[in-house]
């Protein structure tokens, strides 16, 4: 038996399970989080899945932002300037997070990628309390009528 970074005993069953789960901290977590399954798990198949759990928000917010479909355009009605401001702020640091996993794995070393994993991971459980008020939001905007701002300065698309 030893010890994982997490503080937490690793035993020669968890090791058989996955030889990951002695090198990363609060790899259970991790596991739940990301649904990370596969016995066999890599460095780059867990930065993947976090890549993946990124590209999901980045494409949510990318609606938004630069609404092309029906319901985009009517959910993007529900959000101010001031609001889609702090989105593309919001965006901003899930890009810079998207590039250091995309980064890590094409470097593909073992102890860059175990940095990587963890900050990425904590980043990610940062933005999902601004995820979930955005989605919020998004699905309020249907339960009442959303009517365009005629003050505002940048135009709807009507295609």
């Amino acid at each position: 038996m030893g010890k994982a970074k997490s503080g937490k005993t690793v035993t020669k069953k968890d090791e058989k399970r996955n030889p990951l789960a002695s090198k990363i901290k609060n790899f259970d977590e991790l596991v739940k989080e990301y649904e990370l399954f596969d016995e066999n798990l890599t460095f780059n198949m867990v930065l993947h899945k976090m890549a993946e759990t990124l590209e999901f928000y980045l494409k949510i917010i990318q609606q938004l932002l630069q609404p092309e479909e029906f319901h985009s355009l009517y959910e993007a009605n529900a959000f101010d300037d001031t609001q889609k401001s702090r989105l593309m702020d919001l965006y901003k640091k899930m890009i810079i997070v998207h590039r250091g996993i995309l980064k890590a794995e094409l470097l593909n070393d073992e102890k860059n990628s175990i940095a990587i994993i963890q900050l990425s991971n904590s980043e990610i459980q940062k933005f999902k309390p601004s995820m979930i008020e955005v989605i919020d939001r998004m699905r309020d905007s249907w339960k009442t009528e959303v009517k365009p701002d005629v003050n505002r300065k940048s135009a709807n698309y009507f295609g």
